[in-house]
């Protein structure tokens, strides 16, 4: 099976399970199905916002999957992934499990979409012999995603999944004495939402690694960790966790977000200024000069990026090279 057709596969397979989950949440708010869930949870969560972003996020992943070309595989991964986890995480925070179930279906087949998309940049090479990403690049990629995911269930409370979520968040606010502990709760969800596009989608890279460290710092600063030590597992939490994600963060400062980034992606396709091009970060080895990756053998055939721009043709090479 080419590498292609296994895109295409796992991406409709993906994109079927998130649909029908879709379908289900629809179906709840309409009162219709119980989704798995309790009489309970559901009128908990057809009482607030929550079935809206729920329902939101669900047809956000299945349309940008659909949306993304199919030469692109990392961004159906990115732009399907993402919203995917926070309607995942949604439906479990109400219980809805038939939904929970086929957002796991989802999850394993954008996993399965990750391990083909690795093992196709590190053996396929470009035109000028080097492949399109390296073992250190996969490794830094994998621990910015991590990093991003890690972020969803923590913003998905504050912000999207009503207010009996976000109500263990306020109440922690109040005990520290922080001021409109419901303001600074969404102020906090907001931002790691932010972040997660940033650092985990991996877009103006070096910006948003800066921007969520200084908002790790402050969180620290609030929760009083400084004053309880380094130890994490300290009474009340040390500083040691807080520094551990502040340094795996800022080493994205110097790198950006390199091969399996959305800074990566729209450098390969994008000419922009230089001071944006700074706050992405270092994009990798993939320069303007040289022609975009392509899925099959090195062609000289392909016109560079370069040329493109010179002579107005935007067309895709691979598709090109197909025709």
């Amino acid at each position: 099976m080419s590498y292609g057709t296994q895109v295409q596969l796992i991406r409709y397979t993906a994109c079927g399970a998130t649909g029908i989950a879709l379908l289900i949440a629809i179906a709840v708010f309409a009162g219709l199905l119980s989704g798995g869930a309790t009489a309970s949870d559901v009128a908990k969560i057809n009482s607030s916002l929550a079935i809206y972003f729920l329902s939101g996020f669900l047809a956000l992943s299945c349309v940008l999957n659909l949306l993304a070309p199919r030469t692109r595989p990392r961004l159906i991964f990115l732009l399907g992934l993402f919203p995917l986890m926070i309607g995942w995480r949604i439906a479990a925070l109400h219980d809805l499990s038939w939904i929970e179930a086929l957002g796991g279906i989802a999850f394993v087949s954008y996993l399965a979409l990750f391990a083909i998309i690795v093992v196709h940049g590190l053996k396929t090479p470009q035109e000028d012999g080097r492949p399109e990403t390296t073992f250190p690049g996969v490794q830094l990629s994998f621990i910015r995603l991590y990093i991003g995911l890690d972020l969803v269930p923590h913003f998905t409370e504050k912000l999207f999944a009503g207010p009996s979520a976000r109500l263990g968040d306020v109440k922690s606010f109040e005990a520290l004495g922080v001021p409109d502990a419901l303001g600074f709760v969404l102020l906090a969800g907001t931002i790691e939402f932010a972040a997660m596009i940033g650092v985990g989608m991996g877009l103006l890279t070096r910006l948003a690694s800066i921007l969520t460290v200084i908002y790790l710092i402050v969180a620290t600063i609030l929760g009083h960790h400084f004053q309880l030590g380094f130890i994490w597992a300290t009474a009340g939490g040390g500083w040691e966790y807080p520094l551990l994600w502040s340094a795996l963060i800022l080493s994205f400062v110097l790198g950006g977000g390199r091969w399996l980034s959305l800074d990566q992606i729209i450098f390969e396709r994008v000419k922009l200024p230089r001071w944006i091009d700074f706050l992405m970060g270092d994009t990798g080895p993939v320069r303007r000069d040289h022609p975009l990756p392509n899925s099959g053998q090195p062609d000289s055939t392909h016109p560079s990026l370069s040329d493109q721009r010179e002579t107005g043709v935007n067309e895709d090479p691979i598709t090109s090279a197909k025709a």
